[in-house]
């Protein structure tokens, strides 16, 4: 393993001295089958090592609670990979040493991931009698094609399934992921895949664009001139297409990408938006941790497996100068609808970014305006 540099005087290699940890992230890097977009930290066909991983997981929760300062969890998030395909009763002895290990907020939001096809009612209540009250579902889509062309081996059957099944068992937080400008998606196709999303009542949205990143299976095929690039119109149209049916359906954009109903925004995903303390564990899993003037953060080991055989799963980490990190925070605030106060020392990138009708200031705050939701890597970009 790498060794870590030494940290700025104010925050120590143990985290002593930095804000306290209230927010944990638990990867589950495995899947049944990856698909075609996906360059998450994910594998399939290693379901036998899963106990081991749980295992793994366990052992560094209970150190990092040694080693670190944690405070009551405002927000715990399973994510993946497809943490559904956790057998019932791994999930519960996750939850269970969670809850014994950390103070857990009584109002914590404690999210899991879940595929429609790995969703049944033994998993849904040792996931409700564990203390999950949020769940994200993957759906993507409803369309055959657009499915295919993801290489989602799940359909609308199986997501609508799925979705009522939870909200039946008492699930109070459902959130739907769909994704648009899929290449051969027309529009018409994308407004009926909104509508059959918002028909099934979740509480939050998320939309993505699809994007072709290098080294998966879809961006080869469109080297390959299998899948044809989505002209950006395409691209513009669908979002705003999106725009229109989820706010005449009572949902709010509170961030680029990310939709809810009054009261359903996503706790843990602000977190990282206003740059807080988080722990994350498992397999690749990112820490970020400060004292409101140091910052710095580290990652595990990638691979399951040298996950599961490490006796120190942090891999590598780096300090953030204060520019980078305030850089950072502010690129991140402007995702967000509800913005930030401004660091010192962008005043010139915020003015090119008022000139350029990305942003706007409300009182001591600059927030991005329409255009700068949905430009915002033009945001990135001036900022960092």
């Amino acid at each position: 393993m790498a060794e870590l540099a030494p940290l700025a005087p104010t925050l120590s290699p143990s985290g002593r001295g930095s804000l306290p940890f209230q927010h944990l992230y638990l990867h589950i890097p495995f899947c049944k089958h990856k698909c075609g977009y996906c360059d998450f930290n994910a594998y399939a066909g290693m379901d036998r090592i899963i106990p081991d991983y749980v295992d793994a997981l366990e052992r560094e929760l209970l150190s990092a609670r040694e080693q670190y300062q944690f405070g009551s969890l405002e927000t715990v998030y399973f994510g993946g990979g497809t943490p559904s395909l956790l057998p019932a009763e791994l999930a519960s002895k996750l939850l269970r040493l969670i809850y014994s290990t950390f103070d857990v907020a009584p109002d914590a939001e404690v999210t899991l991931e879940a595929n429609p096809a790995s969703t049944d009612e033994r998993k849904v209540q040792a996931w409700l009698d564990g203390g999950v009250n949020r769940l994200s579902l993957g759906v993507q889509g409803f369309e055959p094609r657009a499915l295919a062309v993801l290489e989602r081996r799940t359909d609308a059957a199986q997501a609508t399934r799925a979705f009522g099944l939870a909200r039946a068992m008492g699930m109070p937080n459902i959130s739907i992921d769909l994704i648009y400008a899929v290449p051969f998606q027309s529009r018409e196709s994308w407004l009926e895949t909104l509508r059959r999303g918002i028909a099934l009542g979740p509480d939050h949205i998320s939309t993505y664009c699809l994007t072709f990143e290098e080294g998966t299976l879809l961006w080869r095929r469109r080297a390959e001139g299998r899948v044809p690039e989505v002209d950006p119109d395409i691209q513009w149209d669908q979002l705003d297409a999106a725009c229109s049916a989820l706010e005449a359906a009572g949902f709010a954009r509170y961030e680029v990408s990310n939709w809810a109903k009054p009261g359903f925004e996503s706790r843990h995903n602000h977190a990282y938006w206003r740059c807080r303390p988080v722990y994350g564990a498992g397999a690749g899993a990112h820490s970020y941790a400060t004292d409101g003037i140091s910052s710095r953060r580290w990652w595990n080991v990638a691979r399951p497996r040298d996950y599961t055989a490490a006796s120190e799963p942090v891999a590598d980490g780096e300090d953030l100068p204060p520019r980078k990190a305030a850089g950072e925070a502010l690129m991140l605030g402007l995702r967000t609808t509800e913005g930030m106060a401004p660091p010192d020392g962008f005043d010139r990138e915020l003015q090119e970014l008022l000139a350029a009708g990305l942003i706007e200031r409300e009182g001591g705050r600059v927030v991005p305006t329409r255009r700068g939701l949905d430009l915002h890597n033009q945001i990135a970009l001036a900022v960092l």
